[in-house]
């Protein structure tokens, strides 16, 4: 098994979102300024309910105000300029960094009441890489970045995102700890790491970021999607096929599998890689609609073929492998088809509503990873566990805020 470190990597989508992010449309208008207090009026209720004191909810919705309106970085001191004598930034570091509140409860009421609200239509896991300047934040280590392409002293995160065709909000994040987090080496500062935690695999927090914030938001069932083309993908659809979910991942050219399909041409009892597979399969193409809209340059090329895992892949072994799944090719049609190549457990499903799921990652990577970025899901500049939790589920409500004015404007 390939053994890759997790990153976010630049999948090669052609992202063309036009809800564009309301800053970047519109600018400081009164509109814009009207829908975003709104949204936070509505909000402050519900994720401030778990604060007992009057100052921490004020702390809290001044952070709110700074991640929406700041400028560049959203670090604790720009923030605090931003707001100018509303609050100071000693105030303010010591909220996200010191204080003693605990962000899961709000975490957990921002995500029920937004799967109330949006009705998700499917699951994104998706990885992010945060490169940073020292290596005593929590959770940094020395990683090869996809994105940067090049090694990156980085934090490794994961969100869960609840996705539907008009909306794509992080309910949860998982920060990734390397083993030397949590084995006691001497670097960095461990204060606030919870001593439970045990060294895993990037794969392994893949499922347990998914499992723990379906347990906390009580999610309602839907598929599970995520980007695997840069981890072990068979270890990974292993793992969420053992957890129970269902689920279909974007998956490396190379994966090695089973064709089980006898009417393929050139099939046999041996493994090939997915790339060749989908090959094999080439004529049996259809064009099929991301998003049924009329439009033919909204279509894909698609084609589906039966394939099992295999169970052992070295030069001594060929099993039969195990369980029923259905390997997609998806492009263009142009001389690098396949552009993208997707793995499900459901193997049953209308190959539409497969591509629809697609879909769902292609608007987490085209519009929801930006904006998260725009509200400073990268900026954290502290080094505690519970400060970079407090930071992420407060961009998270900022994250949501905007989304929701969004949505005001548009209706």
């Amino acid at each position: 098994m390939r053994r890759i470190d997790m990153t976010l990597l630049d999948s090669g989508t052609k992202c063309v979102d036009p809800a564009e992010d309301l800053a970047d449309r519109s600018g400081p208008n009164a509109a814009r300024k009207v829908a975003i207090d709104r949204s936070l009026t509505d909000l402050s209720p519900v994720v401030f309910a778990s604060l007992p004191r009057a100052d921490q909810r004020r702390k809290g919705l001044m952070y709110l105000r700074g991640l929406l309106g700041a400028t560049g970085r959203k670090s604790v001191r720009n923030i605090a300029s931003f707001l100018g004598d509303q609050v100071n930034d000693q105030g303010l570091h010591h909220f996200i960094n010191d204080s003693t509140w605990e962000w899961d409860p709000m975490r957990e009421a921002l995500g029920r009441h937004l799967v109330r609200r949006m009705a998700p239509q499917g699951y994104v896991l998706h990885p992010m890489v945060i490169p940073k300047s020292g290596a005593h934040s929590v959770g940094v280590a020395r990683t090869f970045s996809w994105e940067h392409g090049q090694a990156v002293t980085a934090q490794q995160a994961i969100g869960v995102w609840g996705v539907s065709s008009h909306t794509a909000i992080p309910l949860s994040w998982w920060l990734h700890l390397p083993s030397h987090w949590t084995r006691g080496a001497p670097r960095g500062d461990r204060s606030s790491t919870p001593p439970e935690t045990r060294p895993t695999t990037p794969e392994d927090s893949m499922v347990s970021a998914y499992l723990e914030a379906a347990s906390r938001l009580r999610l309602p069932h839907r598929p599970v999607v995520l980007n695997a083309e840069r981890l072990d993908g068979i270890r990974l659809v292993t793992k969420l096929s053992a957890a129970g979910l269902r689920h279909i991942s974007r998956i490396a050219t190379d994966t090695w599998l089973l064709p089980h399909d006898s009417a393929l041409t050139g099939w046999g009892d041996s493994p090939l890689q997915a790339h060749q597979i989908a090959q094999l399969a080439r004529n049996s193409r259809k064009r099929l609609a991301l998003i049924p809209s009329g439009n033919p340059e909204a279509s894909e090329l698609v084609t589906a073929v039966r394939v099992r895992l295999p169970a052992a892949l070295d030069s001594t072994e060929r099993t039969h492998g195990r369980g029923d799944f259905l390997l997609l090719g998806i492009g263009r049609g142009g001389a690098r088809w396949p552009e993208e190549l997707w793995l499900t457990d459901m193997a049953t499903a209308d190959h539409a509503a497969l591509l629809r799921l697609v879909g769902l990652s292609r608007r987490v990577e085209c519009h929801g990873v930006p904006r998260a970025e725009r509200v400073g899901i990268r900026d954290f500049v502290g080094r505690s566990f519970a400060g970079w939790h407090r930071h992420a589920t407060l961009a998270s409500v900022a994250h949501a805020a905007a989304e929701l004015a969004e949505l005001r404007l548009a209706t």
